[in-house]
Formats: C-alpha cells, sequence, structure tokens
C-alpha cells in the first residue's frame, strides 16, 4: 500500500498525484465517483456506460447453476 497525502486549496479543491492518476487510468475530462461507505471513501472512474460495465458480473454464478435453477423454476410454474 502506498500512502500519498495532497493538500486542499481554500476552495476544497486537490490535485491528483501522477501516481493516483495512473492507478485510476484518468484522463482530463474524466468523472470520478466518490463512493462514501462510513468513515472511507473511494474514489473510482466513472464508466462510460453502467450497463456495460455491469454486463457479466457474477457471471461465474449462472454457469454452474443457471441451467439447473431455470428448469426448476419453470417446473414449478406448470404445477
Amino acid at each position: 500500500m502506498k500512502v500519498i497525502t495532497v493538500r486542499l486549496s481554500s476552495k476544497y479543491q486537490l490535485v491528483l498525484p501522477k501516481d493516483v492518476r495512473a492507478a485510476l487510468g484518468v484522463q482530463p475530462h474524466d468523472q470520478i465517483l466518490f463512493l462514501i461507505d462510513g468513515d472511507r471513501v473511494y474514489m473510482r472512474p466513472r464508466p462510460a456506460n453502467f450497463s456495460a460495465q455491469l454486463r457479466g458480473l457474477h457471471a461465474h454464478v449462472w454457469q454452474q447453476k443457471g441451467e439447473e435453477w431455470l428448469q426448476k423454476e419453470r417446473t414449478s410454474w406448470e404445477e
């Protein structure tokens, strides 16, 4: 883990250090999401398309039991 310190300006602005920009893969004019979880704040680049970003999420779950679940669900409709 690397620790980097930045200073807030009087307008509450900060400059992302080069290492942070590289880690996030951001370019000028990109948008950044701040995710607040209690006293922790996470920074993530804002995806251009949220649907595309989520596509395939947890696909491994459905590959293993998807057909089995679907067949069971369809059978329950017939009862």
